[in-house]
């Protein structure tokens, strides 16, 4: 089994998309990291298995989701809509044909205006 693991604070407005986008094949693990928007029930009525870390923390979220997991490989990726979920394929086949050990994604802007100047200011420096 492939399994890809989300850890979400209040992504309510963004993780249907992403639980839409997931490969076939991929078992999402969202893991709420203290919502108050619903994000967990909202991952869960799309189909996720979903996780509750009371601990706040990304580290705490991704450690509950490794936790929650049963394959011996797993993907990591945020619930912010930040990625594309259908990259999962390229990046799962690199480990599972032994040409990688670990595989990093970067994000890419796909249009003007896609991410807030802040964040374009930080992956400047």
């Amino acid at each position: 089994m492939r399994e890809v693991i989300i850890p979400v604070l209040d992504e309510a407005q963004a993780i249907p998309g992403v639980l839409a986008r997931i490969p076939d094949g991929f078992r999402a693990i969202v893991v709420d990291n203290g919502s108050t928007d619903g994000s967990g029930e909202i991952a869960r009525a799309h189909g996720a298995h979903v996780v509750h870390e009371p601990v706040k923390g990304f580290g705490a979220a991704c450690f509950a989701g490794l936790i929650a997991a049963t394959a011996e490989v797993v993907c990591f990726m945020d619930g912010d809509g930040s990625l594309d979920p259908r990259e999962l394929v390229a990046l799962w086949d690199e480990v599972a044909g032994g040409r990688a050990d670990l595989v990093l994604g970067t994000r890419k802007p796909t249009g003007r205006g896609v991410w807030p100047p802040h964040a374009r200011l930080a992956n400047r420096v």
